[in-house]
């Protein structure tokens, strides 16, 4: 049973949507935040990994987070999240085709279940079968965070940006709202549906609070490589691997072009990006170090 739950837990693609964290005070030891230095040693950035979905209990941030963008003069997150064109590109593109039903692409005993859970959220039959897979998968998913007590509104990404904004710091988007959104809806109809269903079977098997609590622990630890195994566990049969590259592995090598562009102009940026982006040998720490900066794991210190 133990590793059936693993194998869930590993293959779910929920992790490149969100990562929760519960009402725990954070510990001294290792946290998501690296420093970033050049070849003459001098401070250039700080890379952070953030969690899009939580509670007022993430609040404050540790010390040493709070110190790191104190010292920023610009704020880099994979997208600006009070852009009204993510909520426009999701609508664009999370509907299938008029016409098109989305329990003819799924076998009957996964319709059956999908529209069980999604009728536990209260949400009707006929609204989910006239979506993308990507795009049910995503409702359900926040919608089962809604239940646990976690929401996007309190985000630390949405947290950070209007922090930079109060204070006249820029804000610089990694990505656009089309790339975030063709990136959920990416790896082609076999990794689409087996994505949801990984989603509709977590939230039907009542697994998830085990599947968040191990994530959670992760995430207080400071453990990438720990986080990185969690979502890879089992991964790598053939119909998640190229959805997981288009939500990871691609965007992680775009991100990290783009972060060093800025370090060029001598900007000193808080880079905030997804937990899941950070750990893994195509995460961001591998990435930005093959391009020669020096980085270093801080330490959170009771506050």
């Amino acid at each position: 049973m133990k590793r059936v739950m693993m194998k869930r837990m590993g293959r779910i693609g929920l992790l490149a949507v969100m990562l929760m964290v519960s009402a725990q005070a954070f510990a001294a030891g290792p946290t998501f935040l690296w420093e970033l230095r050049d070849a003459r040693g001098a401070v250039r950035a700080w890379l952070f990994g953030t969690i899009h979905v939580c509670d007022e209990a993430c609040f404050p941030l540790p010390g040493v987070v709070r110190e790191a963008f104190a010292k920023a003069d610009v704020l880099a997150l994979e997208l600006d999240p009070d852009d009204p064109q993510l909520v426009v590109q999701l609508r664009k593109a999370g509907m299938l085709p008029s016409g098109q039903r989305l329990g003819q692409r799924l076998p009957p005993e996964l319709n059956t279940r999908l529209e069980r859970v999604a009728a536990g959220f209260g949400l009707p039959a006929e609204a989910i079968q006239r979506l993308q897979p990507w795009m049910v998968a995503t409702l359900l998913s926040l919608q089962a965070a809604d239940k646990a007590g976690y929401g996007a509104s309190q985000g630390v990404d949405l947290w950070l940006a209007r922090q930079a904004r109060a204070r006249g710091l820029p804000l610089l988007a990694l990505e656009t709202a089309r790339r975030q959104v063709a990136a959920l809806g990416a790896g082609g109809e076999k990794a689409q549906l087996a994505y949801l269903a990984e989603v509709v079977d977590l939230i039907d098997s009542g697994e998830a609070s085990a599947y968040f609590g191990a994530m959670l622990q992760a995430w207080r630890d400071g453990d990438a490589a720990e986080l990185d195994r969690l979502m890879r566990e089992e991964m790598a049969g053939e119909a998640m691997q190229p959805l997981l590259d288009a939500l990871l592995g691609q965007r992680n090598r775009e991100m990290a072009l783009r972060i060093d562009k800025q370090l060029k102009t001598g900007r000193r940026p808080f880079v905030a990006v997804g937990a899941a982006h950070l750990g893994g040998p195509s995460g961001l720490v591998v990435q930005l170090a093959a391009k020669g900066y020096k980085l270093r794991q801080l330490d959170a210190t009771p506050d």
